[in-house]
């Protein structure tokens, strides 16, 4: 297991239920395996706290998507638990937990004739009975999740029409829609271009500001994370690195013992910057 990058580090105690906010995620010794194949994922103690921004970070194949897929109960683990408000998620009921935790995944798909707006209003799903109609509760959800992210000129879109980034913030306000206090996001800026990554963490991050929404974020840009999140864990083989604030997270230890690549770290107004310098030999890594 790993130490988490820091050995004189204090254990994260286990939280009894009172003492978890309503929008905490706990990860408690977790195991995580597809169809019972050793491990990808091995997490002795991790925490999303509470009305902040938590990015996952780490390269190809370190277990960030998976880690998110446990948190959102889409998969259980084989040892552990993951605990929303001292519950284990995968204990709600499927509805009762979207009235909870949004998920963002990488792939998604549409009719191409739905309209942005009625994308949207799929997100409202968990707070209506099956057969409720729409009602004016469910129209200002809506509006407000297609003006967060900037698509409310595009209501009447059909999705086939838009853009890859436009889709994305289409996919996002439908999620936002949800009006969760928990919102996961699995690599939401992939190929995007720079003006739509921006838009993507920028809705988030006022979201955030805004409500308190506990976020985690998978990212591959660790320099963006850097900028952009509270909190910071880097994942490497599978396991915790380290985990905290990206201020003290960032160094060239981890960029070059994690991502394999030597790099110049500095610090300003707006957190760490992270300048790659050249991409390491495999059999140098970590020396």
């Amino acid at each position: 297991m790993s130490s988490l990058g820091d050995p004189d580090r204090e254990p994260v105690e286990r939280p009894e239920a009172d003492d978890v906010g309503t929008s905490e995620l706990f990860v408690d010794d977790v195991a995580l395996s597809y169809d019972g194949a050793e491990p990808v994922v091995e997490a002795e103690t991790l925490v999303v706290p509470a009305g902040e921004v938590t990015a996952l970070v780490g390269p190809n194949g370190s277990g960030k998507s998976t880690l998110l897929r446990a948190m959102a109960g889409e998969m259980d683990p084989d040892r552990g638990s993951v605990l929303l408000d001292g519950k284990e998620v995968h204990s709600f009921a499927a509805k009762e937990l979207a009235r909870e935790l949004g998920m963002l995944s990488q792939e998604n798909v549409a009719p191409e004739s739905t309209s942005v707006r009625e994308l949207a209003m799929h997100g409202r799903y968990p707070h209506r009975g099956f057969f409720e109609p729409v009602d004016e509760s469910d129209e200002q959800a809506v509006d407000r999740a297609l003006e967060l992210v900037g698509v409310d000129g595009l209501s009447d879109w059909p999705v086939g029409d838009l853009s890859g980034g436009q889709k994305q913030l289409a996919w996002l306000a439908m999620v936002l829609a949800q009006e969760t206090e928990v919102l996961l996001l699995d690599e939401p800026t992939t190929y995007l271009d720079l003006h739509h990554q921006l838009r993507v963490l920028d809705a988030v991050r006022q979201l955030n500001a805004d409500r308190g929404v506990t976020v985690a974020v998978v990212l591959h840009d660790i320099g963006q994370a850097a900028r952009f999140a509270d909190n910071l864990v880097a994942l490497k083989d599978g396991e915790p690195y380290d985990w905290g604030p990206p201020d003290e997270v960032v160094t060239t230890d981890l960029v070059r013992e994690v991502f394999g690549v030597e790099a110049d770290v500095g610090f300003g107004p707006e957190g760490p910057t992270v300048t790659p310098r050249r991409a390491l030999d495999e059999e140098s890594d970590g020396d």
